[in-house]
């Protein structure tokens, strides 16, 4: 009887020992870390790092599956490139990441880069003054909501030889060129989001298959959403506006006035003749 009590409590001890083992943490930035980096490299898989409001210089590199997100959002939590060649975030080679609630700036490459990354979360993000904000470079079966991309020197959102990735509720607004761009990357949903105002296309789709397109708000760019070398592609419901419609009435009032000092000239040589 006794040994069999014995061996009922070891199995309960070391059930309990095995389940705290297994069970998440949480760290802190500016509590447990000085900086991000140092939080990522000293977690566990599937541990959470939550990031104090602040500023940080740093590159941060992401190859193990765990949640990064700031406390209070984008506006109080913003990462500058300590190394402007580099991304600010890379997420390489791995499955299983969410990134949420950061403001992200000032690299040559990507404000947020995924390469060779899946089940992938950019949730919330804003990626400003960057080359590209957002870039997925054969990455697939990610989830990019709610992310702002803006005053990027190329693109918002670039997809390259990615598939199978969900853009829903994103922005890419007053980029140096293209607001989301796709390029030989099929079967993506680009669903529900705003691309107004950039300098070049709004939504492009280069040699890329069978994604859907609907729902978006693509307004005031030199082009609205343009297909090349693109088959299978569903385009539905989709609020276009190119900066044609601004400069067509103008250029036409234009026209109207010089015409009508034109006449008016015509008119005053006739009269003075007779």
């Amino acid at each position: 009887m006794f040994l069999r009590v014995l061996s009922v409590l070891l199995v309960c001890l070391l059930s309990h020992g095995v389940s705290h083992i297994s069970e998440a943490a949480t760290s802190y930035v500016r509590d447990n870390y000085k900086n991000i980096q140092d939080a990522i490299n000293n977690a566990a898989p599937n541990d959470t790092i939550i990031v104090r409001d602040g500023e940080y210089a740093e590159n941060i590199v992401i190859s193990k599956p765990v949640t990064v997100k700031s406390e209070h959002g984008s506006d109080k939590t913003v990462i500058r490139a300590s190394k402007p060649s580099e991304p600010v975030i890379l997420v390489a080679g791995v499955s299983k990441v969410t990134v949420s609630g950061f403001t992200v700036s000032d690299s040559s490459v990507a404000g947020i880069y995924l390469n060779n990354a899946a089940n992938i979360e950019l949730r919330d993000n804003k990626a400003v003054n960057n080359r590209h904000g957002i870039f997925l470079d054969s990455s697939g079966n990610n989830i990019l909501a709610h992310n702002y991309t803006a005053y990027n020197k190329l693109a918002g959102i670039y997809l390259d030889s990615s598939h199978n990735n969900t853009l829903e509720k994103n922005e890419a607004s007053l980029n140096k060129e293209k607001g989301i761009f796709l390029n030989s990357s099929n079967n993506n949903n680009i669903v529900d989001n705003i691309a107004n105002r950039n300098e070049w296309n709004g939504i492009t789709l280069w040699v890329s298959n069978n994604n859907k397109v609907e729902k978006n708000e693509v307004m005031r760019n030199t082009y609205s959403i343009i297909l090349s070398g693109s088959t299978g592609n569903i385009v539905n419901d989709n609020s276009t506006w190119t900066n044609l419609y601004v400069i067509l009435p103008i250029l036409l009032i234009y026209i109207g006035i010089v015409l009508f000092f034109i006449q008016r000239k015509i008119f005053i040589l006739i009269y003075r003749e007779s």
